[in-house]
């Protein structure tokens, strides 16, 4: 087993073991991340994450090719090398979807630009699952 596919096995299980501040431990798909410095990495992510908007603004991948030869983290902590995404932080406001426990959801955010759009100004309001959520927290990118 090479090391990213056991990386990767550990991510699965980080998802599925935690609090419900992750996405659910559905299916993931691949996708892109830009880095604030402007690299596109590959990344990991559940499809639903790719549908979150906030304030009208989507989660959409960024537009332009895979540049880098090492693919971002959806979540890491400190200690972690490489890129860790930008992440924002979900309240729901109406009856959680199924298959979710209701508590926040934390998902990473695919470009700058829509990180900047969801954070300001403070508790913005949209979509997620097509279930009323509120932004409530976030985190920026982590290098290493």
């Amino acid at each position: 087993m090479t090391f990213s596919n056991l990386q990767r096995k550990l991510d699965d299980k980080l998802t599925t073991m935690s609090r419900g501040r992750q996405m659910s431990a559905g299916e993931f798909t691949s996708s892109k991340y830009e880095s604030n410095g402007g690299g596109i990495y590959k990344i990991r992510v559940q499809p639903e994450t790719l549908t979150a908007s906030i304030g009208a603004v989507s989660n959409g991948p960024p537009a332009g090719e895979v540049d880098q030869e090492v693919s971002a983290r959806a979540r890491g902590n400190k200690r972690q090398i490489g890129t860790i995404a930008r992440t924002v932080t979900f309240e729901f406001t109406g009856a959680a979807p199924t298959d979710y426990s209701g508590d926040n959801v934390t998902v990473p955010v695919l470009s700058p630009g829509t990180f900047n759009a969801w954070t300001t100004p403070a508790d913005q309001t949209g979509t997620y699952l097509a279930v009323p959520v509120k932004v409530i927290g976030f985190s920026p990118e982590r290098r290493r």
